[in-house]
């Protein structure tokens, strides 16, 4: 399986959603994700599967989830503003603030 560096990119325009490629560790993927966007009240990590598709207009691709073993699917690490234990998330934000 092809190995992905953690590059954590914001993944939409109008709510909070960033995403890596490769399946990363969940804590180590989070502790980046928080500290990369503070505000952001990101949770609910979890390792998904990705395929690109060509946009129209004024985008380039989209991503849609899709199964394990799709064509063209890339694994990736996902998050959520708000999602499955932000709170925590955001409470080690704060506990590496201080």
């Amino acid at each position: 399986m092809k190995s992905y560096p953690l590059d954590i990119e914001s993944m939409c325009e109008d709510t909070y959603i960033v995403m890596s490629r490769g399946h990363h560790d969940l804590e180590l993927f989070m502790a980046e994700a928080v500290k990369e966007r503070p505000r952001w009240c990101l949770g609910g990590p979890e390792h998904v599967w990705v395929k690109t598709v060509p946009g129209r207009s004024t985008y380039a691709s989209f991503y849609h989830f899709v199964p394990q073993g799709a064509r063209g699917a890339w694994p990736a690490t996902y998050c959520y503003e708000y999602g499955d234990g932000y709170e925590r998330y955001n409470g080690m934000a704060e506990e590496r603030a201080q």
